[in-house]
């Protein structure tokens, strides 16, 4: 089957460069996906920016976000890329850059993720296994396993029929079909980062692993503060956190982080504990 395309005329939000790009036409025709986040590479529409374009389901432009990461990486395969083994850079060559930090976001917070799979797509050879066992290695061994990444062998998007609201969903061309959240993956882009202005790929590994191990580790205490509660106002929390474990004040987003992940790994109720002032007042109104 001969795909078709759909121009869209898009502008670099940091730069201004406007330029047209083409999409798959049938992305477009699925409605069921709703808002489209298509990655625009770096040379793509700028010489020297990458961002994400919101797209509706009749192919208009809705808004876009910024990617500010520099990328130095390595042309050549390395001697583990060679042996087989899955690096950051295979990673990000394969999915994208917003497409790892998907990946990332789903594995740290046990989403399902089908990635629909194009025959013809170098992805299509990919070790499924292998994809699932790099993610479960950025994990702590107590949460490893959870939702898995699943294949499906199919790019006609009038016949897939994913019913998971709560799944991410990618295609081997790179588009990112559904998010089922709502914030932005701002930890997963100031890790990955830093772990790009490393050479080591050992290396690289180990400080993803100990970014995520903090983050869970914060999430674990706040799980046990809520344990003990009726509920909990959110500057309270952060204030109690940042004294039991003697660490400088985490910010609201870093506690939306651990709101999410408590309310996908453990419990809606509990998480709800987790109260703002501001939202009460205007409850009250």
């Amino acid at each position: 089957m001969v795909m078709s395309y759909k121009k869209l005329e898009v502008i670099c939000p940091i730069c201004g460069m406007v330029k047209s790009i083409s999409v798959p036409e049938k992305i477009f025709s699925q409605k069921e996906f709703g808002t489209i986040k298509i990655q625009v590479p770096i040379g793509a529409v700028c010489p020297d920016h990458q961002f994400i374009v919101f797209a509706d389901p009749k192919g208009n432009v809705r808004g876009y976000e910024k990617i500010d990461l520099h990328m130095t990486m390595p042309i050549e395969k390395t001697v583990k890329e060679k042996a087989g083994i899955l690096t950051l850079r295979v990673l990000i060559n394969t999915f994208g850059i917003y497409g790892v930090f998907c990946l990332m976001h789903a594995k740290v917070f046990d989403y399902p993720v089908y990635i629909l799979l194009d025959k013809d797509s170098e992805l299509y050879s990919l070790d499924k296994d292998l994809l699932n066992n790099v993610g479960n290695s950025l994990l702590p061994q107590s949460y490893r396993g959870g939702e898995k990444i699943t294949f499906i062998e199919e790019m006609d998007y009038d016949k897939i029929k994913i019913k998971d609201k709560k799944g991410l969903i990618m295609d081997s061309h790179k588009h990112i079909l559904q998010t089922p959240w709502e914030e932005k993956l701002k930890f997963e882009e100031v890790m990955i980062k830093k772990a790009l202005e490393i050479i080591d790929e050992e290396e690289q590994l180990k400080l993803m692993q100990q970014s995520i191990l903090k983050l869970m580790k914060e999430m674990e205490h706040v799980k046990s503060i809520l344990e003990n509660v009726r509920e909990i106002y959110e500057d309270d929390l952060m204030e109690r956190l940042s004294k039991d474990l003697m660490v400088p004040k985490i910010n609201h987003y870093r506690l939306n982080l651990i709101k999410n992940m408590i309310r996908n790994r453990f419990s809606p109720k509990l998480a709800s504990k987790i109260k703002n002032k501001v939202e009460d007042f205007l409850d009250l109104l």
